[in-house]
């Protein structure tokens, strides 16, 4: 066995051990249509290999460039699928024919300096739109993409320096060839990698927006409304800025639930959340606090702002419009309580003022807004 033969082995090795890894991940439905792809374009990738084996035989070559060619188209075909664009296959399969028939032709012919040549213009076609899109195009873009991009452009610089090196000198194409088998391992085992620790990252981001999130109205829930307070008031309180907690409750929630049933009330509850996070600041933070609950923290907020807030909200509640399946004369109003922060900065003790300022707004007849007692007038 030759030493490009045993090169050829532990490349085809290395292909099915990415292969193999990959399908340990386990990413939502979204995600299975790309990791399919990407685990397909793996196994090409060592078809690839395996045929190469006997590089002469002119068969067993064009399916060597056959499942080479199918392999690069796939990875651009993978990134599509991350980004949530359409795989236009009509475009694609004649591009794997194209690449496999002409590098086959070429080398048959005895010009490998002119193969080499044609992979870095095939691999500039491939690696600049994949580089792309994963670092511009790609939702909820995490570190592993960005690296997945950076080793695309990478792949493509080692073909242009195989390129530069024939064009230097033509006597040199060896060189170049060793310039890409030095290199191309690390390559692949990167982008490999990658792509396992970018399906895992995005599970982790998952399961941390669902710790923080309530599943129903998509807001934040009580773990979630803490995390995003507590930075911003240590921010407030260094720097002495006001800021109040607003309380809400859906008035008579109860009878939404008896008349039109649960589906009734999450319809309700998800609307309502909709069309208070509409007329918030972007600043400000909404959090499901519990059943029927909500809060709101309003940072930079004095008590007149608080106020203004409130009203607004009271009034934006009455005029919601409802869905065709809820009566035509249903009006929701919601009963708040207002609290604002003092120079403690005590976010349990104004959240308690709040309670207890809503409290007394449902005693005295709901609908309505009532303030707590102020320790600091801003």
């Amino acid at each position: 066995m030759t030493t490009e033969q045993i090169y050829t082995l532990a490349m085809m090795q290395l292909a099915l051990v990415i292969l193999i890894a990959s399908t340990r991940v386990a990413p939502p439905q979204s995600g299975v249509r790309s990791l399919r792809l990407f685990q397909l374009a793996m196994a090409c990738d060592a078809l690839s290999w395996f045929f190469y084996l006997w590089p002469i035989h002119p068969i067993l070559l064009f399916c060597s460039s056959l499942a080479a060619a199918t392999n690069f188209w796939l990875i651009l075909a993978f990134a599509l699928a991350r980004c949530d664009l359409k795989v236009h296959w009509s475009l694609l399969w004649p591009m794997v024919v194209l690449q496999a028939g002409i590098y086959t032709q070429l080398n048959l012919n005895g010009m490998g300096y002119a193969s080499l040549h044609f992979m870095t213009l095939v691999t500039a076609c491939v690696t600049f739109p994949v580089a792309w899109l994963f670092w511009f195009k790609k939702p909820n873009r995490t570190v592993s993409d960005q690296g997945f991009a950076l080793v695309m452009l990478s792949w493509f610089l080692i073909c242009v320096l195989r390129t530069v090196t024939l064009e230097i000198h033509e006597d040199w194409i060896l060189s170049g060839y060793l310039v890409s088998q030095v290199l191309w391992p690390g390559i692949m085992a990167a982008y490999g990698l990658f792509v396992i620790t970018g399906y895992l990252e995005e599970t982790q981001q998952r399961l941390r927006a669902e710790a923080v999130q309530d599943p129903l109205t998509g807001q934040l829930n009580r773990r979630g409304l803490n995390e995003a307070v507590a930075g911003c008031l240590n921010y407030l309180q260094r720097n002495q800025q006001p800021a109040a907690l607003l309380m809400i409750d859906l008035d008579h929630f109860k009878r939404v639930n008896d008349q039109f049933g649960h589906e009734g009330g999450d319809l309700v509850l998800v609307q309502t959340a909709k069309a208070i996070k509409a007329m918030l600041r972007q600043s400000d933070v909404l959090a499901r606090f519990g059943g029927e609950e909500f809060l709101i923290f309003l940072p930079s907020a004095n008590r007149d702002m608080a106020q203004r807030t409130a009203e607004r909200l009271l009034e934006g509640v009455r005029q919601l419009q409802w869905p065709a399946s809820m009566p035509e004369d249903y009006q929701l109003t919601i009963s708040i309580g207002v609290s604002v922060f003092g120079p403690d900065y005590d976010f349990a003790r104004t959240l308690r003022l709040a309670d207890q300022a809503l409290y007394r707004a449902k005693q005295n007849g709901r609908d309505r807004i009532e303030f707590a007692g102020i320790a600091a007038d801003y």
